[in-house]
């Protein structure tokens, strides 16, 4: 069999730096505070476990190793892997696959990749990565386990969603992966995680994520989740989440969990249900996830979300001009969205909200009007991001034949930078608008105040912090490469709890 000795691999650090390689996310450390686990990776696991394959999970990001570590653990377990998987994403692929291209030249296995960059972009993905014998498109479990079930690698054409390599020449996928099994997937395999590296800023708990639904009917064109899983919409059962939760809770004493999900509240009636059912356990655990602000709108429910544990939920606004909404598919209704700022506010659950600065078509004065709106709708947390043209979406194409993306640089694809120019926009011009955002809204007396006890507990515990924030508030220091305001004052903010 394939994979009878099948290691899973976290890539490392890319130039000191860690990345989310999870799902759709692929951003910074920074971004958060925190990177996800590798929730995909686990699943996996769990599954190649069930089908009688010796599985090594390595997750070097959060573990700080370096592959060379990684090969002197295997030799020293005499653990020679037949199979190699790893996740990455488009700004980390060049790096991550010149890493993991040492464990190829070790041990000779067959080397396979998932992540958005291969469902969004295979052709181009596996161009950049010759090393690579193939990619997944779409969800990885249904054909990571058949491929692991071959008896050898040239079995990959039985594999419709794989694409993959044949002598120099790249054989395209015949359909998208979807995961037969997710209403009734295994637990994931964290017992071979090291949870305690994954913890929430400031209060230092630790987490792991509980997913709840798959694929997205919302079409927003800048995003790849329904590239990645789809557009229909796949929920779990409230029993089989309750039961994830409680297993977490009794077998690794975590009472944080991140429910996954495009908008875990889309479906109020089975939401309901899983709420009830929380609170008819009395489990002492908290959660959170993302959302939309029109499922947020009658507050029985946002109070029913609360009472169940809900501690904060993240909502993307994008921006204050209902026609650049409009233009990115986001359909949300201004009434809504205060609504919904209102309703959580009451209820006691903490808002997140995100705003997306560049847009084609996009101006100056587009971008002060959103900074103004971020500040009058208040939410209790807030970040701001440049545009991110990912390949296959929709945005790049619409960048690409309109002559605004300036460099297709994959490794650049990410927050820390902007790659258009056009409308009097550039990366100086927008990033500089970030900076000057998260001062305004951050910096404010009525926030400051609001959050003065988080303040003095941050600057007893991190002094650089605080005063890399004040600094950046005087100054106004670009924001990349470093933590930004935001993510420190999202610790503030996770400090009041």
């Amino acid at each position: 069999m394939l994979g009878r000795k099948t290691l899973l691999v976290n890539p490392p650090l890319v130039n000191g730096i860690a990345f989310t390689r999870q799902g759709r996310c692929q951003e910074r450390e920074e971004v958060l505070g925190t990177t996800k686990p590798p929730y995909t990776l686990a699943v996996l696991a769990s599954l190649l476990r069930n089908a009688g394959c010796e599985v090594v999970l390595a997750d070097l990001t959060s573990e700080r190793r370096t592959v060379d570590d990684l090969i002197g653990q295997l030799d020293r377990a005499a653990f020679h892997p037949t199979l190699i998987l790893f996740p990455s994403t488009t700004p980390t692929l060049d790096a991550d696959v010149a890493e993991m291209a040492k464990l190829k030249a070790d041990y000779g296995a067959p080397l396979f990749c998932f992540g958005p960059h291969a469902s969004t972009s295979p052709q181009a993905s596996m161009l950049r990565a010759p090393i690579v014998d193939g990619m997944f498109v779409g969800e990885p479990e249904d054909a990571a386990l058949q491929l692991a079930r071959l008896d050898a690698a040239d079995g990959c054409p039985s594999i419709p969603s794989l694409t993959w390599r044949r002598a120099g020449e790249i054989v395209p996928h015949r359909a998208v992966g979807s995961f037969a099994g997710f209403l009734e997937m295994p637990y994931p395999a964290w017992d071979l995680v090291q949870l305690r590296s994954y913890s929430l800023p400031l209060v230092r708990r630790p987490y792991v994520i509980v997913e709840t639904s798959r694929g997205c009917p919302y079409s927003c064109d800048f995003c790849v989740a329904p590239i990645h899983q789809g557009h229909k919409f796949r929920e779990r059962s409230a029993k089989a989440l309750v039961d994830e939760m409680e297993r977490g809770y009794r077998e690794f004493g975590i009472d944080f969990f991140y429910l996954w999900g495009d908008t875990v509240t889309l479906n109020v009636k089975s939401f309901s249900a899983f709420c009830d059912e929380l609170i008819a356990r009395r489990l002492p655990v908290r959660w959170f996830g993302n959302a939309r602000a029109d499922n947020l709108t009658d507050a029985a429910f946002v109070h029913r979300l609360r009472r169940s544990g809900c501690w904060m939920l993240a909502l993307g606004i994008e921006s204050e001009s209902e026609d650049i909404r409009k233009d990115m598919v986001k359909r949300l209704e201004r009434g809504k969205i205060r609504t919904a700022f209102r309703n959580m506010r009451d209820a006691g659950i903490k808002s997140f909200a995100f705003f997306i600065f560049g847009y084609p078509g996009e101006t100056l004065e587009t971008i002060n009007r959103t900074i103004a709106y971020a500040i009058e709708l208040d939410p209790d947390f807030a970040n701001f991001y440049p545009a991110v043209p990912y390949p296959g979406t929709a945005l790049y194409d619409k960048v690409v034949r309109d002559g605004l993306l300036t460099a297709e640089d994959w490794s650049r694809m990410e927050y820390s930078y902007y790659l258009l120019n056009g409308n009097g926009l550039d990366e100086r011009v927008v990033m500089a608008a970030i900076n000057r955002a998260k001062r305004r809204f951050f910096m404010r007396p009525a926030y400051v105040a609001r959050n003065f006890r988080a303040v003095v507990k941050l600057a007893a515990t991190k002094p650089g912090i605080v005063y890399e924030i004040l600094g950046r508030a005087v100054f106004g220091a670009r924001v990349q490469h470093a933590h930004t305001p935001s993510t420190e004052l999202g610790e503030i903010e996770l400090a009041r709890r």
